[in-house]
């Protein structure tokens, strides 16, 4: 296995991003697992959930300790989150994974057009705390975006980070602080499925990774509360968009 090292830098950089603007880490540590560190599919899988339990693990207790989030909404939607990681784990054990990533690559990019083309209710102020009734309608969404945790590891705060900002208005820092305490639990679960069923990940690369995440979980929800809201969300558009580009064209069997 070559380029183990490149992960402790590379870990700091995504950890810093991700917990800066409520990526999952899973749409970059993939592309990078499999293109750079050549790891099957499977592995880098759970090679990823391993190491993003260490760096959204950091910033989670960063946001928690400044708190920035009420814990009621991270938790409620965990509850439902839960659901949907077993199915991903259960599919990935008979899908293709270059298939779905290049199909993943399409999604990213059609996520982050409509966080562009969704105007913003102007007359309504962002808030930091959302009711647990007015998050219900948007529940079911936290199940669906966990299948894509189990099956390749990629986090719902990708998804959901653009429906609590433009659907609920809670502004990018609490939407974002929320989205990692999620996605935290489900790499947690997720990684302890993939595990159970003998898979297995790479032990290089997660001890160089895990010290680069550690730090980068910490910088990133720093940065965030001195980052306007809409930088933070032109961040998460541009990062969503190259992503998505990267797992199009640059991933094994892409186009």
């Amino acid at each position: 296995m070559t380029g183990e090292w490149t992960a402790l830098p590379v870990g700091f950089v995504i950890a810093t991003l991700a917990t800066l603007v409520g990526f999952g880490g899973g749409i970059l540590w993939m592309p990078f697992l499999i293109l750079v560190t050549h790891l099957e599919p499977s592995e880098a899988v759970v090679t990823s959930l391993v190491i993003q339990i260490g760096g959204m693990g950091s910033g989670s207790l960063a946001v928690i300790r400044a708190k920035k989030t009420d814990l009621s909404l991270p938790l409620y939607l965990s509850a439902c989150a839960f659901l949907g990681v077993p199915i991903g784990v259960w599919w990935s054990r008979f899908a293709s994974a270059d298939s779905i990533v290049f199909l993943l690559g399409v999604f990213c990019l059609a996520v982050a057009l409509v966080f562009v083309y969704t105007q913003d209710l102007v007359d309504t102020p962002l808030v930091k705390n959302v009711s647990l009734k007015q998050t219900a309608p948007y529940l079911w969404l936290a199940t669906l975006f966990s299948i894509l945790t189990g099956l390749l590891s990629m986090g719902v705060g990708d998804f959901l980070v653009p429906i609590l900002r433009n659907r609920l208005r809670l502004n990018m820092e609490s939407a974002m602080a929320a989205c990692l305490i999620v996605m935290t639990l489900n790499a947690a679960l997720a990684a302890a499925l993939h595990l159970a069923l003998g898979e297995k990940f790479a032990t290089g690369v997660v001890l160089w990774a895990i010290p680069g995440v550690l730090i980068g979980g910490q910088v990133g929800p720093r940065l965030a509360g001195r980052i306007p809201d809409q930088t933070l969300k032109e961040i998460f558009i541009y990062g969503l968009s190259l992503a998505g580009i990267h797992m199009m064209f640059a991933m094994p069997g892409g186009h």
